[in-house]
């Protein structure tokens, strides 16, 4: 009868592992590096654990735009357009099984769970800087300050704007022209304010305080340089209040920023699914990639009329 009763429950146990049941597992990427290629509309990240021959990837819809904007963005899996793939090998995977539009013959995959069921959560951080050496302020709308004020109006906020206050004179090399005496070799401790109006020069779209805005001092017309010297003293018109000789400038000289992103990757209430069964992951960390953009955009903004 102990017997009989035994095989009867070995029977319900084989059953229950092949009968679509769900199954709790964990998996094996904790040091594997996140990757990512394709675009500009289909993106694969994926992670590889070669220790196990096994893979896990994300395909989604999206265009490039997403990794040069400080968003989180939320795809929902459909197995379509966006969808997990968790697979394991007969061999070693490299990149070129993710990033070939046809993957290698080798290693072939015996064993594939679909995932498209939960939602991917794509957190993008973007990095802007001038390098005019004035630090950040984060999350200040004061047009006097290094932050989302935009002092000169031409629609770039100050704290990547490599001409603050649109005088087409760059905020570097008004810095770097620290006429102050404080020997500190710091110009932003007490930045030069040539006029002594309270505005130091890189702040101040008229320097020398003659009326006649630094923009409008470039005397040839040539190249959008203010620093023309129009009676040869070695005292740039800009800075010489002697000088108040205007020429209309209505365009701006060219900017440049440093663009730099990193993403981080999540995946929750997942659902993986096969022929003969089911497993759940409620959250993969599936990592971060670094210097996912990484560049310099050089560009020129548009001159309205004061």
């Amino acid at each position: 009868m102990f017997r009989f009763i035994a095989i009867v429950l070995l029977s319900l146990l084989f059953q229950s592992c092949d009968d679509g049941d769900i199954i709790v597992t964990s998996f094996n990427f904790g040091d594997a590096n996140l990757a990512l290629c394709g675009g500009p509309e289909t993106y694969v990240f994926y992670k590889i654990n070669n220790d196990a021959q096994e893979s896990i990837s994300l395909q989604i819809e999206a265009v490039d735009s997403m990794f040069i904007k400080q968003d989180t963005l939320t795809f929902i899996l459909d197995g379509n357009s966006n969808f997990v793939s968790y697979r394991k090998y007969d061999g070693p995977v490299t990149s070129s099984y993710f990033c070939q539009s046809t993957p290698p013959i080798t290693p072939t995959v015996t064993l594939n769970y679909a995932g498209d069921s939960g939602t991917a959560v794509l957190t993008t951080t973007l990095l802007l800087d001038d390098n005019d050496g004035v630090p950040t302020v984060e999350n200040s709308v004061d047009i006097m300050e290094e932050g989302m004020g935009d002092l000169d109006g031409d629609g770039i906020p100050n704290y990547y704007d490599s001409d603050d206050d649109g005088d087409n004179i760059p905020t570097a090399v008004e810095l770097a022209l620290d006429l102050n005496e404080d020997e500190d070799n710091n110009p932003l401790t007490t930045p030069n304010d040539f006029d002594d109006d309270g505005i130091p020069n890189y702040l101040d779209s008229d320097d020398d305080n003659d009326g006649v805005p630094t923009r409008n001092e470039d005397s040839d017309d040539e190249g959008l340089d203010p620093r023309d010297d129009t009676n040869n003293d070695n005292v740039p018109n800009y800075l010489n209040s002697d000088v108040t000789n205007s020429f209309d400038s209505e365009a701006y000289i060219q900017h440049s920023f440093d663009r730099n992103s990193d993403i981080q990757l999540l995946l929750s209430d997942l659902v993986l699914t096969n022929a003969s069964e089911t497993i759940t992951q409620e959250t993969i960390n599936m990592g971060t990639i670094d210097n996912v953009v990484d560049d310099t955009v050089t560009f020129t903004p548009i001159f309205t009329v004061d």
